[in-house]
C-alpha cells in the first residue's frame, strides 16, 4: 500500500492568511496614509501590507515592515500574525524565529488562530522556542476548535501517529474529516488513506476513492498520483481504471514539471503500476526501471527505508515483466475503527447505492466518482 503526502508543518502563508480582509481596493494611497498617520490600526495595517508586496504601491519591505509594527502594537492580530511572518522569512527586517514567535504567541493569545497553529508548530518544530510536541497540542486544539482546517489536520496527524498525545486513529479520522468538509486537500487525503487501509475507521474503498477524488480536482500533484495509485492497484478490481489513472499520473508528473520540481521517484512508481494496469507492460517496465534508478539520490531516505522500496520496487517491475499488474493488498481493520456517521461524501458525491442525505443536509453533488 503506497499513498504519499506533503508535509504536515503547513507553513503559515501571512499574506494569504490576511489578505481576504484587506480595505478595499478603491481607498486611494493617500487616503490611505492619512488614516494610517492618524493612528488607525486597520489602515496601517493595509498600507504596510500593500508596501510589503507591492499591491496598488510601489513595494518597499522596510517601510511595510514599519507600518506593520505599528499596527501590531495597537494590537491588530492579523498584523501580529503577519510581524511574525515577517521574521520568520526574514522580509524587511533580519531573520529571527525567537522573534517571529513572540508575534505568533502575541496573535495567537489574543485567539487568532493561523497565530494559534503557528505557535503549534514553532513547537513542534523547535523554531524560536524549545521543541515540546505537547505544547504543540494544546495549541493545535485551541485553533481547530475554532475550525481552522490547517490546524484540525496537523492535529489528526498527531493522533493519528501518537505524538505529543495519545494515539487514537478514531480521533484522527474525525478530525480529518471535519477538515476535508472546508475543502482542505491535504485533509481529504489523509481521510481517504485512512479509509483504504482501515485506520481508525472500517476500510471503505468507495469513501477513500470519492475523498482521493474530490482532492485530486485541485492542483495538487500529489492528490493526482494518489488517485491515480488508487485506481491502478486497488484490491477491489470493480474501481479499476488504467486508462484515467495514466492520465491522472502524467498530470502529476506534468504538474511537477511546470513547476520546476524534480521527478520524484514515487510518482514513476505510480506512473509504471498504471501502465501495468491499463495494460501497458514494456512502457511500465521502463518506468518501473527509472523509479529504481532515482532512489539512490534521495539522501534524506534512511537506509532501512531505501531497502524496503528497492525491494518493493523490484517486486512490481517483476510482475511488470511477466505482463502482470501489480494489486495492494487487502489491509485489514484495526481494532479502534469506527464509522464515521457525519461523513457525507457518497451522497454529496451521487454514488450509486449510498445511503440517503439526512434530514437539512444541504451539501451539493459533485458527480459521480467511482
Amino acid at each position: 500500500m503506497k499513498i504519499f503526502f506533503r508535509c504536515l508543518a503547513f507553513t503559515c502563508l501571512a499574506f494569504m492568511t490576511v489578505s481576504a480582509q484587506q480595505i478595499p481596493e478603491v481607498i486611494n494611497d493617500k487616503e490611505l496614509r492619512a488614516w494610517a498617520n492618524d493612528g488607525d490600526a486597520d489602515s496601517q495595517f493595509e498600507l504596510g501590507l500593500r508596501l510589503l508586496t507591492g499591491e496598488g504601491l510601489k513595494k518597499n519591505e522596510a517601510e511595510g515592515m514599519q507600518w506593520m509594527e505599528k499596527a501590531a502594537a495597537q494590537k491588530h492580530l492579523r498584523a501580529q500574525f503577519v510581524m511574525g511572518s515577517l521574521y520568520e522569512d526574514g522580509v524587511g527586517v533580519k531573520k529571527n524565529d525567537a522573534k517571529a514567535f513572540e508575534w505568533y504567541r502575541k496573535s495567537a493569545e489574543n485567539g487568532f488562530a493561523a497565530g494559534q497553529h503557528a505557535v503549534a508548530m514553532a513547537y513542534d518544530l523547535g523554531r524560536g522556542v524549545k521543541l515540546d510536541a505537547e505544547k504543540a497540542t494544546e495549541w493545535l486544539e485551541k485553533a481547530a476548535e475554532q475550525n481552522y482546517p490547517q490546524a484540525q489536520t496537523a492535529l489528526a496527524a498527531k493522533y493519528e501517529r501518537g505524538v505529543g498525545t495519545a494515539k487514537s486513529p478514531s480521533k484522527a479520522a474525525l478530525y480529518y474529516l471535519r477538515a476535508a468538509q472546508q475543502d482542505f486537500v491535504p485533509a481529504m487525503s489523509r481521510l481517504a488513506n485512512l479509509y483504504y487501509s482501515g485506520t481508525g475507521v472500517p476500510v471503505d474503498y468507495r469513501r477513500a476513492g470519492a475523498w482521493y477524488q474530490r482532492a485530486a480536482r485541485s492542483d495538487d500533484p500529489w492528490a493526482a498520483n494518489n488517485l491515480a495509485w488508487f485506481m491502478a492497484t486497488c484490491p477491489d478490481e470493480s474501481l479499476h481504471n488504467g486508462e484515467q489513472a495514466v492520465q491522472l499520473s502524467s498530470r502529476a508528473l506534468r504538474i511537477m514539471d511546470e513547476a520546476g520540481e524534480e521527478q520524484r521517484y514515487e510518482m514513476i512508481d505510480t506512473k509504471a503500476a498504471c501502465l501495468a494496469r491499463n495494460g501497458e507492460y514494456l512502457e511500465a517496465v521502463l518506468w518501473q526501471k527509472k523509479a529504481l534508478a532515482l532512489l539512490p539520490a534521495d539522501k534524506e531516505l534512511a537506509e532501512e527505508d531505501r531497502r524496503n522500496l528497492e525491494t518493493e520496487f523490484q517486486t512490481r517491475l517483476k510482475l511488470y515483466q511477466k505482463q502482470t499488474p501489480y494489486t495492494d493488498t487487502e489491509p485489514k481493520s484495526d481494532s479502534e475503527a469506527a464509522p464515521l456517521p457525519q461523513d457525507t461524501i457518497l451522497q454529496e458525491e451521487g454514488i450509486p447505492g449510498a445511503p440517503a442525505k439526512p434530514k437539512g443536509n444541504k451539501g451539493k453533488s459533485r458527480g459521480t466518482v467511482v
